[in-house]
């Protein structure tokens, strides 16, 4: 068994979680001389845009997330979706759908591991020499399978239930995949090396993503994190970023989540605007599936409306 699964059974009691950041501690020490990273590129031409992004924040409904004077900001830089749904409760089924086209059978945030059988939109991408990656703040290191703690505090900070792809066998069976999952650490430098992927999912941390926080600290982030990188050309390279949330925190709401396009992909003439169009996290699939051709899962992905 893999030592980081090891480590994620321990997050049950106080005293387990003691024992837990101990032993993470002394695991992830070891674990991070010999961790493999990968940082493939490509450029493969898509019909609207040739780099996706998506990053989401956390359990906040609609009307919250339109009232933080940053996120506010934010859609006044791009395109504002205001008819984008959510695909279920609690956070992690959404974020398995939204990379697989399925909910996976998944209904809770517990320790999950999907078949090896089930497909994901890595397997699709790869067909087409389309480049990917995941960036998850404060993973400790490539391909790192479980929780992780703030070591000085004890606070969350790192979840495997916010990394979509690291719930599929399918990934996490692959060493070359498992190396393409890394932390903040090297967005910065695969941004600094012109080696960024042309598809990314991008999770911050437990603080960051509003989760054990607030909505006021999920938009500053937010604004903090993307502004540099809308004036980047490194990274704009018709690049298409989609800002979203996993769910709505009212479970008797429609889940309809505050969700906005960035990023020079969108025409000037849009920023600002909105688009009242049904989409949903499968929407994500099967706009870069038709980009890219790359064919579809045949599940949510296959009948869910794209941006373009």
């Amino acid at each position: 068994m893999r030592f980081n699964l090891i480590i994620a059974a321990f997050a049950g009691s106080a005293a387990a979680q003691l024992q837990y950041t101990s032993t993470a501690a002394a695991a992830v020490a070891a674990a991070q001389a010999t961790a493999l990273t990968q940082s493939p590129t490509s450029y493969v031409i898509g019909k609207t845009f040739d780099r996706f992004v998506t990053i989401w924040c956390e359990n906040t409904d609609y009307s919250v997330a339109a009232g933080d004077a940053n996120f506010a900001y934010l859609a006044q830089q791009g395109k504002l979706l205001t008819n984008y749904l959510a695909i279920t409760h609690p956070s992690q089924p959404n974020y398995v759908a939204a990379v697989g086209g399925s909910t996976n059978g998944v209904i809770s945030d517990s320790f999950t591991r999907i078949a090896s059988t089930k497909k994901t939109i890595v397997d699709l991408l790869e067909a087409k020499g389309v480049s990917w990656g995941v960036y998850g703040q404060d993973s400790p290191y490539s391909g790192f399978e479980a929780d992780y703690v703030n070591q000085e505090t004890g606070a969350n900070d790192y979840v495997r239930k916010h990394n979509p792809l690291i719930s599929y066998d399918s990934v996490t069976s692959d060493v070359s995949r498992l190396a393409k999952i890394k932390n903040f650490t090297m967005f910065d430098e695969d941004l600094a090396n012109n080696a960024l992927p042309q598809w990314m999912f991008i999770t911050p941390n437990m603080t960051n993503d509003g989760h054990d926080t607030s909505v006021t600290v999920a938009g500053s982030w937010a604004r903090s994190f993307l502004t540099p990188l809308l004036a980047n050309p490194s990274f704009l390279n018709r690049t298409l970023v989609l800002l979203t949330f996993d769910e709505t925190a009212n479970y008797f709401s429609n889940n309809r989540v505050f969700s906005v396009l960035l990023g020079d992909a969108i025409a000037t003439a849009s920023y600002g605007t909105s688009d009242s169009n049904a989409y949903n996290h499968y929407s994500q699939m099967a706009t870069v599936e038709n980009n890219w051709s790359l064919g579809n899962l045949g599940l949510g992905d296959a009948t869910a409306a794209e941006f373009f």
